[in-house]
C-alpha cells in the first residue's frame, strides 16, 4: 500500500452504523492507527451515538477492546442534510478526507431513495467541498448503475445513461454521480462503486444477510429462469471497506472512477455456487435446472414447503425484481484498483460457508427487510 500522506490522517466516515460504513470503521480501528477517525452518526447525543457505532462494530467481530478506544470524540452527531451546521467544529475543520457510505439502499419505491441518495448527499458534498484541509473525497457508488448492460465486462469509463437504470436507487446513485463534480473537483474526487456486497469474510451474515437470501431461495429451489452458468460479481463487505480506505489514504489516485468488484476472473457463476453450497451443506450436488421466466410460478410450492407458505408472494415478488440484476451477466472490471496495490478479492465460494453458518437462521422474509426497506 502507498505511503498514507500526513494530509489524509484525518478522515469522517458518513453512514457509520451501516453495513458498510461500519465495516469501513472496522477497517480503519483494526489495520490503520495512525488515522484518527471521525464517524458520523444519527443520535440522540454523543453517549447514544457511540453505542450504535460499537453495537455495529461488534455484528462484525472487533473485539471489545478496540471497541472501547473509541470515545465520544469520535462522534460527529447529524446526517448528511445538516454537515453544514458542524462546520465551525475543529473536528470537521481538520478534516483530510471524507468516505462518504450513507445512502438509503433499498430494491423498493421509496420517495427516500431519491431525496437522501441526491438532494441530501448534494448539500454534503457543497459543505464538504469548502473545508480548507479536505484533500479526498470518496464517494461510494454502485457498479450496477451500468443499467441493462448484459454479457460483458463493464469498464469503469464507459459512458452510462443515468436516466434507464432499473431500479430507483440505482437511477439516484447515478444522479449523483453526475453532480458531484459540480462542487468536488480535481484529485479531491473519487468515484468508488462496488459491485453486489454480500456478506463478509468471517463473520458472514452477522452484519447484513442482504442479498443472500436469493441464494438461499435458489439453492431451495434448484430451479433459476436463466442459465446457471451465468456469473454474479461479488465482494465481501470488508474487502470493500478495505478498498474505501485504500482509495482515502492513496497519496495521488490515478483516476477519478473505480470498481470494487470481483471482476472478470473471480466472478462465480451460479452454477458454482450451487456446488459450492451443498458441498458445505454435505448434500448431493443437483445440478440447476433452467426455466423460462414465465414459467417462475413453478417453485412457488418448492419454496413454501421449504420455508412455509407466509409471506411467499412477497418472496416471489421479490425474486421478480432482483432477477432484473441476477440475470444480466454483467463482471466489472477491477484491473484499475488492483494497479493501485490492491490484492483481488476472494471469490464468493471462497467465504461462503461463513455466509451459510450465520445466514440460515433466519425467515426469508427477516432477511428481504435488508433489501425492501
Amino acid at each position: 500500500m502507498p505511503v498514507t500522506p500526513a494530509a489524509s490522517r484525518n478522515l469522517l466516515v458518513t453512514g457509520a452504523t451501516g453495513f458498510l460504513g461500519s465495516a469501513v470503521a472496522a477497517e480503519l480501528l483494526e489495520n490503520h492507527p495512525g488515522v484518527t477517525p471521525l464517524f458520523l452518526v444519527r443520535a440522540a447525543d454523543a453517549a447514544q451515538g457511540l453505542a450504535r457505532l460499537r453495537d455495529a462494530l461488534a455484528k462484525l467481530g472487533v473485539p471489545q477492546a478496540r471497541q472501547n478506544a473509541l470515545t465520544p470524540d469520535h462522534v460527529l452527531l447529524g446526517d448528511l442534510k445538516g454537515f453544514a451546521r458542524n462546520a465551525d467544529d475543529p473536528r470537521v475543520a481538520a478534516l483530510h478526507g471524507i468516505i462518504n457510505c450513507a445512502a438509503f439502499a433499498s430494491f423498493a419505491w421509496k420517495p427516500d431513495i431519491w431525496e437522501i441518495n441526491v438532494e441530501h448527499t448534494s448539500v454534503f458534498a457543497r459543505a464538504a467541498a469548502a473545508l480548507l484541509q479536505l484533500t479526498r473525497f470518496v464517494h461510494v457508488g454502485t457498479a450496477m448503475i451500468s443499467g441493462s448492460a448484459a454479457d460483458c465486462v463493464v469498464q469503469e469509463d464507459e459512458v452510462l445513461d443515468r436516466r434507464r437504470q432499473l431500479v430507483p436507487y440505482t437511477r439516484s446513485k447515478a444522479e449523483i454521480e453526475y453532480r458531484l463534480p459540480q462542487w468536488l473537483d480535481g484529485d479531491r474526487l473519487v468515484i468508488a462503486r462496488p459491485s453486489i456486497v454480500v456478506g463478509h469474510t468471517r463473520a458472514g451474515c452477522t452484519p447484513s444477510p442482504s442479498i443472500f437470501w436469493f441464494f438461499r431461495l435458489i439453492q431451495a429451489a434448484g430451479r433459476v429462469p436463466f442459465s446457471p452458468d451465468i456469473r454474479v460479481d461479488i465482494v465481501p463487505v470488508d474487502y470493500c471497506a478495505r478498498a474505501l480506505v485504500h482509495l482515502a489514504l492513496m497519496s495521488a489516485p490515478r483516476a477519478a472512477r473505480y470498481h470494487i468488484s470481483a471482476g472478470d476472473q473471480r466472478a462465480c457463476s451460479f452454477e458454482a455456487i450451487n456446488h459450492a453450497y451443498s458441498a458445505i451443506k454435505n448434500v448431493p450436488a443437483t445440478p440447476l435446472k433452467a426455466i423460462d421466466p414465465d414459467d417462475l410460478d413453478q417453485v412457488k410450492d418448492t419454496l413454501a414447503q421449504s420455508f412455509g407458505r407466509e409471506g411467499i408472494e412477497r418472496i416471489m415478488g421479490a425474486i421478480r425484481i432482483y432477477l432484473e440484476f441476477a440475470s444480466l451477466d454483467v463482471r466489472f472490471e477491477n484491473r484499475r484498483l488492483l494497479a493501485e496495490g490492491m490484492p483481488p478479492p476472494p471469490a464468493f465460494t471462497d467465504y461462503l460457508a461463513e455466509c451459510i453458518r450465520t445466514g440460515e437462521n433466519d425467515t426469508i422474509t427477516e432477511q428481504m427487510k435488508f433489501d425492501f426497506r
